[in-house]
C-alpha cells in the first residue's frame, strides 16, 4: 500500500527552487506542522488538498495550512518548475503575526490563488530574491529571507479574497468530493468501501478507481491519514489514554492503530506523546 506520512522540517524556514524535467507524481501523501507556499513557474500540476483538487497552472500560488493533507501529481508528461517555501509560525515577528495576522491567508475556502500579471510579477520578484539569498548566503541572508517572507505574506493577504483558482470539476469528481466530505465528518465511525459504495450509489471498483484518480490517495490511505491526524492532536493536547484515543478516532484494534500511526509519523503513539506533549 502507498504510504501516507507526516513530514518534519529540518529547519524552521526552507526555500527551494526545483525544475523537474520528467513526469513526476509525489510518492507520498503527506502533511506537516508547517505552512507551505507553492508557486508554479512553468508546467502544469494537479494539486489535491484535503477534499479538493485543483488544476494548477503557471503563476498559481498554492497555500497549505498546518497539517493539511496534500499531494501533487502530473497532468501529462511535461516538465515543471516551481518554488516551494515551508515555514513554522515562530519565524515570523510575533507582533506582526498577532496584530496583522499574516497567517490569515491560510484559512478560508480557497487554497489556490491566481494573481493577475502585475501581482504575479511582484510575487515572483520576492520569490526569486529569496532563492538568490539562500544560494549566495551573503551577510544577513537569513534575516533578509524572513523579511521577504513577511512582504510576500502581506501581498498574498491582499489578494486572498479577490482572485482564486477554480477547483477541478467534473461529474465523476463531484461524487468523490461528496465522499470526501462524508469521510471527514464520519471518520470516527465504522466506514468501509462497501458502505460508501452503497451510500453513494457507485460500484466499489469504480469508487476505488475514481477516488484514487481524483485525490491521489487510496480510500484506506486517506481514511487512516485523517484518523491519525486527529489522534496526533489528542495525544499532544489531552491526557486521554492511547487506547481511548485509538477507539475515539475509529480504530477497532490498538495493535492496528499503533502500526498505522507509526507508518505515518515514524513514531509509536507513546513515543509521539513523549516527544510532542504540550
Amino acid at each position: 500500500m502507498e504510504a501516507s506520512i507526516k513530514t518534519a522540517l529540518s529547519e524552521p524556514l526552507q526555500v527551494e527552487y526545483r525544475q523537474i524535467n520528467q513526469p513526476f507524481t509525489m510518492p507520498l501523501n503527506h502533511y506537516h506542522e508547517a505552512y507551505e507556499i507553492y508557486y508554479l513557474i512553468s508546467g502544469e500540476r494537479y494539486y489535491f488538498i484535503t477534499d479538493k483538487t485543483y488544476h494548477v497552472i503557471p503563476g498559481d500560488l498554492v497555500l497549505i495550512g498546518i497539517n493539511e493533507l496534500h499531494k501533487t501529481s502530473q497532468v501529462d508528461t511535461s516538465s515543471h518548475e516551481r518554488i516551494l517555501i515551508n515555514f513554522t509560525p515562530d519565524v515570523l515577528p510575533w507582533k506582526l503575526t498577532a496584530e496583522e495576522n499574516l497567517l490569515a491567508c491560510f484559512s478560508g475556502p480557497n487554497n489556490v490563488l491566481r494573481p493577475d500579471i502585475a501581482e504575479r510579477n511582484k510575487m515572483e520578484e520576492i520569490l526569486f530574491k529569496m532563492i538568490h539569498e539562500k544560494n549566495h548566503q551573503a551577510y544577513g541572508y537569513q534575516t533578509y529571507i524572513k523579511a521577504l517572507l513577511v512582504e510576500l505574506l502581506i501581498l498574498i493577504n491582499r489578494q486572498k479574497n479577490q482572485k482564486a483558482a477554480p477547483e477541478l470539476r467534473h461529474a465523476s469528481y463531484e461524487k468523490i468530493y461528496d465522499v470526501l466530505r462524508f469521510i471527514n465528518q464520519h471518520y470516527r465511525e465504522d466506514i468501509s468501501l462497501d458502505l460508501l459504495s452503497k451510500s453513494f450509489f457507485i460500484s466499489p471498483y469504480h469508487l476505488s478507481r475514481t477516488f484514487k484518480k481524483v485525490t491521489g490517495f487510496s480510500f484506506i490511505e486517506y481514511l487512516n491519514s485523517i484518523r491519525t491526524k486527529e489522534a496526533q492532536r489528542l495525544i499532544r493536547d489531552t491526557s486521554q489514554s492511547i487506547s481511548h484515543i485509538a477507539a475515539s478516532v475509529g480504530f477497532d484494534s490498538l495493535t492496528h492503530f499503533g502500526r498505522v500511526f507509526k507508518s505515518i509519523t515514524g513514531l509509536s503513539p507513546s513515543q509521539y506523546r513523549k516527544k510532542f506533549r504540550r
